[in-house]
């Protein structure tokens, strides 16, 4: 290999940082770390502690590591290749065929394609898509509308500004008593369109139960569109919670989205996919960017599937850590929903909003506010220096309020 490109190499290896070196013995695996490992905005001082995105504090795979640089030397070339190779490594993993497999520039273009395939003003200019045949029975034909965006308050904002761009009109429905969704008012006001369900769902952490929702699943017409966005899906692990990647087969208006940004450690490199039926994926494509996911996230998210270790030790760590959290701010006395995610939502039982803000003047930032529940504080869980640093702070904003 010519010198230009050991030292292009020598290079990137440089701007990954001595992470890539510490992540390599996996030293972040230890729950209690140095204030160096602090996750750090790069707009903010050094010293900020960041528990406001949802991120993994542990980063990738040292295994998806190793794969980017060695990927570094084939960045001149287009991702045709090492996007087949993942999408073949989805689809014998969710166990389905390749053209089932969307991939996108992170879960968030495929909630864009989503929402410009499925929502906006209702047209009659749309011919029939022809169905893959179900398990029994013949052949289904049906129309795929565009029509409102139905999705529960509060939940993952960024499809609903996608909808509306698409000039669809966008009915939001309260989460239950239980923080799940109301599925049963959600059918009551859909209208072809698209149901968006995330659960786990953000901001609130909460699950909707799995008998429910696949009840829902199997009594929604086949002309109104269910996208079930599972970001969070590897932290889930009540008994309650269930993937329903294995209703798709049966359900040509059922879209599972995943992503590569939470367990895997990848929200920078943006990479997530969708699970679908065929005839869905064709109406879907037109929609999308071509050639939207870059070479060195396909290189980390093939290592990163074949990394054994990743998916448990962020379940565990992220477990324990939380654990941490909730019985430190239960010793306080401040509630919190249930959480099935890397986040927790604490009742802080006031305004949250001078909170939010006290915090930041102690270099911790926090979910902002989500109107729908205002006495809510929305806080990603780090690593464990990081949320003993949010303890503190958390003690004396509450104290000083």
């Amino acid at each position: 290999m010519p010198d230009n490109y050991s030292i292009s190499r020598r290079r990137f290896a440089q701007l990954l940082g001595v992470g890539a070196a510490a992540v390599a013995v996996r030293p972040s695996l230890q729950l209690t770390t140095a204030a160096s490992d602090s996750v750090v905005s790069s707009r903010a001082p050094a010293t900020v502690v960041r528990l406001s995105s949802n991120e993994n504090p542990y980063g990738p795979s040292a295994m998806a590591l190793k794969a980017m640089t060695e990927a570094f030397e084939l960045a001149w070339r287009y991702p045709d290749e090492h996007a087949e190779t993942l999408i073949d490594s989805l689809a014998k993993l969710n166990g389905v065929n390749s053209d089932q497999i969307l991939l996108g520039d992170g879960s968030g273009e495929i909630l864009k394609v989503c929402a410009s395939a499925f929502t906006g003003p209702m047209t009659n200019d749309i011919k029939p898509v022809e169905l893959a045949r179900p398990t029994r029975g013949p052949a289904l034909t049906f129309i795929p509308g565009r029509g409102r965006m139905i999705v529960a308050d509060p939940t993952f904002e960024a499809i609903l500004n996608h909808a509306r761009i698409n000039r669809a009109e966008v009915v939001k429905v309260p989460l239950t008593k239980t923080f799940a969704h109301d599925l049963a008012k959600m059918s009551a006001v859909a209208r072809e369109g698209l149901i968006y369900i995330c659960n786990p769902n953000n901001p609130t952490a909460s699950i909707t139960p799995k008998n429910e929702l696949r009840d829902f699943i199997n009594h929604t017409p086949r002309s109104t569109m269910i996208l079930v966005d599972e970001a969070y899906h590897h932290y889930a692990d009540s008994p309650d919670y269930d993937s329903v990647i294995p209703m798709v087969k049966d359900h040509p208006n059922l879209m599972v989205a995943r992503t590569f940004s939470k367990i895997y450690g990848m929200a920078g490199l943006r990479l997530g996919y969708c699970v679908a039926q065929a005839a869905t994926m064709k109406r879907m494509r037109p929609h999308q960017t071509w050639d939207s996911v870059n070479i060195m996230a396909l290189a980390a998210a093939i290592a990163s599937l074949n990394d054994p270790e990743q998916v448990p030790n962020g379940r565990r760590l992220n477990a324990q850590t939380k654990q941490f959290v909730l019985d430190e701010v239960g010793k306080l006395g401040y509630p919190n929903i249930p959480s099935q995610a890397n986040f927790v939502m604490i009742d802080v039982k006031r305004p949250v909003q001078p909170l939010i803000a006290a915090l930041r003047e102690r270099n911790v930032q926090v979910g902002r506010l989500f109107p729908a529940l205002p006495t809510h504080m929305r806080v990603t869980i780090g690593k464990q220096s990081e949320m003993e640093t949010f303890m503190t702070a958390f003690r004396a904003v509450v104290r000083a309020g």
